[in-house]
């Protein structure tokens, strides 16, 4: 009789799916993945919490052996939530990710005076659970416009934007005018400029000649 409650209490799949229809989400495991969790961890938590479609996109331009393992992991838990349980992808986020001690295989490595050391190769398991999240607001920060997209587009290019051209050709024309209405005449700051060059260069040619003439 304890055996058959046993097996009444116990949970079967159908039960399982309709909670996790009910609770949006979605989850995948991969166990015995030959990688240290100290170095896997240093991934699954730069992804905890993200997008689940931005994890994959941050994955993919990560310099990090595990981020191969655990874009797979989250390609597999999205396909789960397709298939499954009909969530929508877009709105899928990374709700737990975790990364748990494996079995550790020992090898050895023959030493001096027939001594043997040990070395141990560890694995992990990864855990991860998607949730689906309810779409968000509108965000109040507006959309950049043509303009300022074209001027971006601009400066990656390294060329002049044709506003700035015309600011700079405006800025030409006052001053060629403030010339023809000071007559001609260049402005005090102008010969200041000028004499300072003069000097400068006077004493340059004096010190080479000093140099010269070993004075």
């Amino acid at each position: 009789m304890a055996q058959k409650n046993q097996k009444l209490n116990t949970p079967s799949a159908a039960t399982n799916t309709v909670v996790k229809k009910l609770l949006k989400t979605a989850e995948a495991h991969s166990v015995g993945v030959r990688m240290s969790p100290r170095k896997m961890r240093l991934v699954t938590n730069m992804v905890k919490g993200m997008p689940a479609i931005d994890a994959i996109q941050q994955l993919r331009f990560t310099n990090k052996k595990a981020s191969k393992f655990v874009s797979d992991l989250i390609r597999s838990a999205i396909a789960n939530a397709d298939h499954n349980f009909k969530l929508d992808v877009d709105q899928l986020y990374v709700k737990t990710i975790t990364c748990d001690m494996g079995p550790k295989l020992k090898r050895y490595m023959p030493r001096a005076q027939g001594r043997a050391s040990e070395i141990r190769r560890p694995s992990s398991h990864i855990h991860v659970i998607l949730e689906e999240r309810p779409a968000s607001k509108a965000s109040k920060s507006k959309l950049p416009s043509a303009s300022e997209k074209q001027k971006t587009l601009v400066k990656e290019a390294g060329a002049v934007a044709p506003e700035d051209v015309k600011a700079e050709e405006g800025k030409n024309d006052k001053k060629t005018s403030s010339v023809k209405s000071s007559g001609g005449k260049p402005s005090q700051t102008d010969t200041s400029t000028e004499q300072r060059s003069k000097q400068a260069k006077a004493t340059q040619k004096r010190r080479l000649f000093n140099r010269k003439s070993g004075v």
